[in-house]
């Protein structure tokens, strides 16, 4: 409204200063005055007209401006878009590829893999662990957050449960169908709740089939930081669940007692499917030789 009034003034003395004078007898005389006024409302039209001009180019120019922003997110989208292209290209690759193990796989990167170790059975997708203890491992069982209840019955522990890429056990059928008349080695992780980690590792490993109740067929060649809580506790044991016991503990179920499932001896000195949780008492997730048997916050077992 300043600026308008400016004009407005402006416009007003130019009006007055150019209006013409009349001569004649010494008397001076102006143009009406109703000429004056109708050049000052054209004056005040015109400055209506571009104060609405202005406007609508003030609101051209936000528009303008909100459109180079959506431009410059689009373009962004469009870089993410192709990344993410590109990912789901790599992992379609990888989807189709099969590979007879995890040391087979050659991006070395740890992940969901098919493979297919015999031929003559059916490809399924492995979680692969390339980076530690030199990579090439088969992840067979994980646990890490309590988000998988593993106090389960026989038919889930011969099939497997929970998610490849999360808490997980593979399936003793699978198991054994992996270990059978091979050289498989047995690699154990563990970490407590006061973030001591420890491993052990037994150079061989085999179970049984279904009819000899996936009996630990195989285990020796301890090395490792947390001492051996299977090998001369549980080898040659059957597997027991709450609904199978196969345990020699003869008045009790030994799966009952563990709230888990395991290669039980009378009953043992390991319980890694026992119940999650961070309290001291029975039942837990433990193994014995790792400081007395603390609780587990972190427990892996995989295989090559």
């Amino acid at each position: 409204m300043a600026v308008k009034f400016v004009i407005v003034i402006v416009a007003l003395a130019l009006c007055c200063a150019a209006e013409p004078v009349k001569c004649g007898h010494n008397n001076l005389t102006r143009e009406t005055v109703s000429g004056s006024w109708f050049g000052f409302e054209l004056l005040i039209t015109r400055l209506e007209i571009l104060e609405q001009k202005l406007e609508k180019f003030n609101i051209l120019e936000q528009k303008l401006t909100k459109l180079d922003i959506l431009e410059t997110k689009l373009a962004k989208l469009d870089t993410l878009e192709q990344k993410l292209s590109k990912v789901d290209h790599t992992l379609q690759k990888q989807a189709k590829t099969v590979f007879w193990s995890c040391s087979e796989e050659p991006s070395k990167i740890s992940g969901k893999y098919r493979l297919q170790p015999d031929f003559f059975n059916q490809p399924f997708v492995g979680f692969c662990e390339q980076e530690k203890h030199g990579g090439g491992w088969l992840v067979i069982q994980h646990r890490f957050d309590g988000s998988v209840d593993f106090y389960r019955n026989w038919t889930d522990y011969k099939n497997g449960f929970g998610k490849i890429d999360g808490e997980f056990w593979i399936g003793l059928e699978r198991l054994h169908m992996l270990t059978k008349d091979k050289n498989v080695t047995l690699m154990v992780e563990i970490e407590d709740y006061d973030g001591n980690y420890g491993y052990a590792r037994y150079d061989e490993f085999e179970i049984g089939d279904e009819d000899t109740k996936y009996v630990l067929k195989r285990i020796s060649g301890y090395s490792g930081t947390i001492g051996d809580s299977i090998m001369l506790n549980d080898r040659g044991r059957m597997f027991t669940t709450r609904d199978s016991d196969n345990d020699i503990n003869r008045s009790e179920n030994c799966a009952i007692i563990s709230n888990g499932a395991w290669w039980y001896n009378n009953c043992s000195l390991t319980n890694p499917n026992g119940p999650y949780h961070k309290k001291a008492e029975w039942p837990k997730l433990f193994w014995r030789h790792h400081r007395g048997g603390v609780a587990l916050k972190f427990f892996r077992m995989m295989i090559k």
